[in-house]
């Protein structure tokens, strides 16, 4: 995640045009759906952990919603135009609304963590979840292409870039989310297969559907006739989405590999992102981006530097983010009062900044 923006920012523009970019635009394609399928993994592990707490809507449950909004908030500010409400109220400009309300990544996976969430609490029952999940994934990815070809010139302007990228939105929720239910499935079944004894022949059954879901999917690819009108195999085809996930999931059955073997020699730096992820991403971002803030990476290196440099930018900031949050992990496992202290401290200073600026 830190090596595709670092990348995308600030490598100088005739690289992009080379092949090797190209290349590397496919491998970074896969952190967002890996992203997204790690949420997804992870509301599994959260119900099922608090199964009769969520279905009763007891604290817990309350908990987890707030957290939600929490994360759509972060989303949706990351696009200020202006960090400042009085600005914000007299705004007029139709671009710079559409820049606030584009739906990045945080936002479809506090959107789809609702609704997921939501169906669990009204069904009540695993098996039935997982089926009724697994087919509303299946309608978001055969439907994309058709979803996202639709006109929404006429919608309001805070829900149309929901469904297509036409208003800057880089992940829209069709086929986006069914990166994040995919994960969900898969999270409940290893839960299930960990809980009967057979998690490593499920991690070995897994690896192999991946794999044969690739070579379907590509195969697809070569048919001499398709049901979508102005097909285009790299625009949120079935058949892109399921190369991807296949890709993605064979690359977390090699980090189950790994974390398997961790075990016995300590901490994992990936559990430790993992846990922090949400941390990671917004500073990574400010760092790189800035948005309304006066410095950043691309504001003070500009689309200047070579791949050399821009590694040698991504290891640092790769750096500079794990003691962040070893230093944030640490804090929260040693003295959890005071980070939530620490916390309410800085919300209440972003609040009181952007409402009396």
């Amino acid at each position: 995640m830190i090596e595709t923006h670092v990348v995308n920012a600030l490598l100088v523009p005739n690289l992009k045009d080379q092949s090797t970019f190209r290349v590397l635009t496919f491998i970074n394609g896969l952190v967002a759906p890996s992203f997204l399928f790690c949420a997804g993994f992870a509301l599994a592990i959260s119900l099922s952990k608090r199964w009769n707490q969520y279905i009763q809507l007891e604290k817990t449950f309350w908990k987890y919603i707030q957290r939600l909004f929490f994360i759509l908030i972060v989303g949706y500010s990351l696009h200020l135009p202006f960090f400042s409400l009085k600005k914000l109220l007299v705004l007029t400009d139709v671009q710079a609304w559409n820049s606030f309300f584009q739906i990045d990544i945080l936002q479809t996976i506090a959107i789809t963590l609702f609704l997921l969430t939501f169906i669990a609490v009204v069904i009540r029952k695993e098996n039935i979840i997982i089926a009724v999940i697994f087919i509303f994934g299946l309608v978001i990815v055969f439907s994309a292409p058709i979803i996202r070809a639709l006109d929404y010139s006429h919608w309001q302007l805070w829900l149309r870039p929901l469904f297509t990228p036409e208003y800057k939105s880089q992940f829209p929720l069709f086929p986006w989310s069914a990166f994040l239910i995919s994960g969900t499935i898969l999270g409940f079944l290893f839960i299930k297969s960990r809980i009967s004894g057979v998690e490593k022949a499920f991690i070995k059954r897994v690896g192999i559907v991946s794999f044969f879901m690739i070579v379907i999917a590509l195969g697809a690819e070569f048919l001499p006739f398709s049901i979508y009108p102005n097909h285009n195999f790299w625009k949120a085809s079935p058949e892109f989405f399921f190369v991807r996930l296949g890709l993605v999931v064979l690359s977390l059955v090699g980090l189950w590999k790994y974390e398997q073997w961790k075990k016995s020699t300590g901490n994992s730096v990936f559990s430790l992102f993992g846990q922090e992820s949400l941390l990671v991403y917004v500073v990574h971002l400010l760092i790189i981006y800035g948005y309304t803030y006066p410095w950043s990476f691309i504001r003070y290196f500009g689309q200047t530097l070579n791949y050399a440099e821009c590694v040698g930018l991504f290891f640092i900031l790769t750096l500079a983010m794990y003691f962040l949050a070893y230093l944030w992990h640490w804090l929260k496992d040693r003295n959890p009062r005071i980070a939530k202290g620490v916390q309410y401290i800085w919300l209440t200073a972003i609040v009181l900044v952007f409402t009396l600026k």
